[in-house]
């Protein structure tokens, strides 16, 4: 369960959608002041900056009396063991623990902090623990444990950095676990693995449409990011050959080449088209972005073209697609435009145009619950107003 007051979470969007609708015009600054005075958030969150210095200070700090601790323990030889990476990563996740929940931080640079250096201290025991396999089995038991770990932590903390690790690390369990089952595992590993990126992209699509993950939106969003990215490099030409050259001495054309020379060139125009048609802007950036993937990985087999002019012949590429789709969606597709909509924000607008008339008419207004801002009471429209309204 995530550790941050849901009430909080709650306050926090909808003061940002408050912002947005404060620069739309939809409401007056007076009005803005009014309703977030009314819906507060306790979190103490400063700006970037700090929290940089903040994060860089709790490393410093931390550091400092993880050495202090280890050199008054030196002689007693504990700090030899893995076990002593994992007492050290439990000081730091209590305090972790702590300045959340009683000191209120979120997203301060203190927490980070606590939260990375407890992740790293964690898993650098657990590699320690595993490493003594000396038989090579020990990748496959250690990246299912830093997944599981990275799991907790993202559901704990709603951090997109440990969503990363989290998947990444499962990508490489269901890996290493595929080729050490399964006979002739090596070769149908990469489509095995382009089932596993799939998967996490849709279990990831899906759950981020559920209200009850709305606290967990950064997350789900990386998790597809990694899923398309993971799907990709499952089917990449060059990442096949090199894991072929690498794990298996495997030397010259791959099997299915041309299925794979497909899969990296066709799938970013793929992901675009698709991001068009389901109005996903992830998988229209995604492609975009894989677009120079697949030409550099072209280019590394078929210089064809100088590295410079090639770059500039993938940008002027990419930026032509670009340009294609936005004249394409000057007018609107099928509700897809590349300008911004009021559509957006209307259902916004109107939720805000009856927190208005809440607070305006409304002695005793509640407070937003964890499933959104609830109001009733009216005859007119049920935005919190009497009969007579």
């Amino acid at each position: 369960m995530i550790i941050y007051n849901k009430t909080w979470l709650a306050n926090l969007r909808l003061q940002a959608t408050l912002k947005k609708d404060l620069l739309h015009g939809y409401i007056t600054p007076v009005e803005f002041k009014s309703i977030t005075e009314k819906y507060p958030v306790g979190f103490y969150t400063p700006n970037l900056f700090a929290r940089i210095g903040l994060f860089i200070l709790t490393c410093i700090i931390v550091s400092f009396g993880d050495g202090l601790i280890s050199l008054l323990f030196s002689s007693s030889g504990l700090i030899d063991s893995f076990g002593w990476f994992f007492f050290l990563g439990l000081v730091s996740y209590v305090g972790l623990e702590l300045m959340v929940s009683s000191n209120h931080h979120f997203r301060s640079g203190v927490d980070d902090a606590l939260l990375f250096i407890s992740g790293c201290l964690f898993v650098t025991g657990f590699v320690l623990m595993f490493s003594r396999l000396d038989d090579g089995t020990h990748y496959w038991p250690l990246s299912g444990i830093v997944s599981l770990l990275m799991l907790y932590l993202s559901i704990r903390f709603a951090d997109m950095l440990t969503s990363i690790i989290c998947c990444i690390s499962f990508l490489a369990f269901m890996f290493f676990g595929w080729i050490k089952i399964v006979p002739a595992g090596l070769s149908t590993a990469p489509f095995a693995m382009m089932l596993v990126s799939g998967g996490i992209y849709w279990l990831s699509r899906i759950n981020s449409k559920k209200e009850k993950f709305i606290n967990y939106d950064n997350v789900f969003v990386i998790t597809q990011v990694v899923g398309l990215v993971a799907l990709y490099a499952a089917g990449n030409y060059y990442a096949i050959q090199k894991l072929s050259s690498e794990m298996a001495n495997h030397t010259g054309p791959i099997p299915f080449g041309a299925f794979f020379w497909a899969w990296t060139v066709l799938l970013p125009f793929i992901y675009i088209v698709l991001g068009i048609k389901k109005k996903d802007v992830i998988l229209l950036r995604t492609g975009l972005l894989l677009i120079t993937a697949a030409a550099v990985t072209f280019r590394n087999y078929y210089h064809v073209l100088p590295v410079d002019i090639t770059l500039t012949i993938i940008g002027v590429l990419v930026l032509g697609i670009v340009y294609a789709i936005t004249k394409y969606l000057k007018i609107p597709k099928h509700g897809f435009t590349c300008a911004e909509t009021e559509d957006g924000h209307l259902m916004d607008h109107l939720k805000i145009e009856s927190l208005v008339i809440a607070e305006t008419f409304s002695h005793a207004p509640s407070a937003p619950t964890d499933e959104g801002v609830k109001f009733g009471g009216g005859d007119f429209g049920g935005g919190g107003s009497g009969g007579g309204f």
